[in-house]
């Protein structure tokens, strides 16, 4: 059993190193415009304060100590 996973993990190596190559003479990619936070193309993220207020005050009640390691955020698309 070991042997099929180390060999099917090799083979789907194997067959991912050719999408590696780039086409044409260079990758030079030209740089796009800075966009702004907030617009269509960048999203603004902001902390989920409510939820993170109700997980402490639960985990309060339970005699829980929350440590955050990534706080929930919730992701805002403005509209142009």
């Amino acid at each position: 059993m070991n042997t099929k996973i180390c060999a099917l993990v090799a083979m789907a190596a194997a067959l991912s190193l050719p999408g590696c190559k780039t086409t044409g003479d260079t990758a030079y990619v030209p740089a796009s415009k800075p966009v702004q936070a907030g617009t269509r193309l960048q999203p603004r993220f902001e902390e989920d304060a409510a939820y993170v207020a109700y997980v402490e005050r639960t985990a309060r009640r339970r005699g829980i100590t929350v440590q955050w390691v990534h706080k929930p955020v919730i992701r805002y698309v403005d509209r142009e």
